[in-house]
C-alpha cells in the first residue's frame, strides 16, 4: 500500500532535483567519532541472604576465555554410608529448613567474595557454592562454578575461607550442600 497520490513505478519525466544541504565543516578533514558514554553503571549480587549492589565499569574488556565458567576447588562428594540394621543411628542428613538457614547465615560473606574478585567488570551470571557439610555441621570441602575471571580475582580462596563461617547444625551425617549467587 503507498500513501501517495502517484505510483512510484510511474514517472512521468525527470525526477524532481533533491536539494542537499552542503556538509558540516571538519576539523582538518577528520571526521568526528560520535561520543561513547562512558562511566559506570550499577549491578547487584543476590543470594538468599539479599543482594548488594557494585559499580560496573564498561570500559573493562573481558575475553571469552575470561567469561568461560568451569568448576575449582575440592571434589564434594558424600562419602559411603554403611547402615547398621542393629544399632540404633540417629544420624541424618540435614534437611531443606536447616540448609536454608544455614546459608542465609552465611551468605553475606560469600557475596562480599564475589564483589571483590568481579570488582568493575561487566561481569553477569551464576556462581555456585558446592560444600560437604561433616557430621559435626562444620564445612570440610568446598567447591566453586564461576567465570574464570572471579577465580583468577581471589574467589575459589575466599569463599572456602567465608565457608567455613557457615553455621550448620550437627545431625551426624555429611550432607552436600549447593548455594546458588546471582551475579546481575
Amino acid at each position: 500500500m503507498y500513501l501517495g497520490l502517484r505510483p512510484p513505478w510511474r514517472s512521468a519525466g525527470a525526477p524532481a532535483p533533491v536539494a542537499v544541504a552542503p556538509p558540516a565543516a571538519l576539523d582538518a578533514g577528520v571526521p568526528v567519532a560520535p561520543k561513547k558514554k562512558k562511566g559506570k553503571r550499577t549491578s547487584t549480587t543476590s543470594s538468599a541472604g539479599g543482594a548488594v549492589e557494585r559499580e560496573v565499569d564498561d570500559d573493562v574488556v573481558l575475553t571469552d576465555a575470561d567469561r568461560k565458567v568451569e568448576w575449582r576447588g575440592d571434589a564434594v562428594a558424600a562419602p559411603p554410608r554403611t547402615i547398621d540394621m542393629g544399632a540404633s543411628d540417629d544420624a541424618r542428613p540435614l534437611d531443606d529448613g536447616e540448609i536454608a538457614n544455614g546459608v542465609a547465615g552465611g551468605s553475606p560473606a560469600v557475596v562480599e567474595c564475589i564483589k571483590d574478585a568481579a570488582g568493575s567488570a561487566p561481569l553477569s551470571g551464576q556462581v555456585t557454592l558446592q560444600m560437604l557439610v561433616g557430621a559435626d555441621g562444620k564445612v570440610s570441602k568446598t567447591r566453586v562454578r564461576a567465570a574464570v575471571y572471579l577465580h583468577e580475582h581471589g574467589l575459589t580462596a575466599c569463599a572456602r575461607r567465608a565457608a567455613r563461617g557457615f553455621d550448620f547444625p550437627a545431625t551426624g551425617a555429611p550432607t552436600v550442600v549447593t548455594a546458588p549467587f546471582f551475579l546481575n
